[in-house]
């Protein structure tokens, strides 16, 4: 039973060369880190607020004896925004967790059945999520006007992450599924052309 990073396409492993001689990044994440990524940008942007805010906390803490109560409703909403941008920049780089070991016997149009029924699922979820956080969005904007226990801040401004940040992943899902269908169309007919040339 083998274990590797989700990958639409072509088989990555972290261990590309089938040994366990020290880590080595694959060589599609190494080329995606020479890229620009905005979520990869406001995932960092993110982290590091909320590394000052809890920073200035345990000073305030140590110094003062007194805790900054508003920086656990930040820091919370934070972790949730940062979550979504890594679920996209896991799709993204092929690093969800999955076990490939009925896929690897799948033949190439099998493969691109199954990159597509898996891909227009995670559409479905994903699409379903946006519709839904936007829906309650609106509710706390028109009707509910909730606010935050601690700064009293409106809550739909913490919510509008879940939708925004959901569209990355829906962009690295689509993505994804066409480009593990192109790998495995170009891998039919290299096998075609194999077989003709004999």
């Amino acid at each position: 039973m083998s274990f590797r990073g989700f990958h639409f396409g072509a088989k990555s492993s972290l261990h590309p060369h089938g040994h366990d001689e020290g880590f080595t990044y694959p060589e599609h994440i190494m080329a995606d880190k020479k890229k620009f990524h905005l979520d990869e940008l406001l995932g960092a942007f993110f982290l590091a607020v909320m590394a000052l805010i809890t920073f200035v906390n345990v000073i305030n803490r140590y110094f003062f004896s007194a805790s900054l109560a508003f920086s656990e409703e930040i820091t919370i909403s934070l972790f949730v925004w940062i979550t979504l941008l890594g679920i996209a920049m896991a799709f993204r780089r092929g690093t969800n967790l999955q076990m490939t070991n009925l896929y690897d016997r799948f033949s190439p149009k099998l493969k691109r059945i199954s990159i597509a029924v898996s891909g227009l699922i995670g559409i479905g979820v994903f699409s379903f999520l946006i519709f839904n956080s936007c829906r309650e969005i609106y509710k706390n904007m028109t009707f509910y006007h909730t606010t935050s226990e601690s700064l009293g801040v409106p809550t739909w401004i913490y919510s509008l992450g879940t939708p925004i940040f959901s569209l990355f992943i829906l962009k690295e899902i689509i993505s994804g599924a066409l480009k593990g269908i192109r790998e495995n169309s170009s891998t039919k007919a290299n096998i075609g052309n194999a077989e003709g040339g004999k």
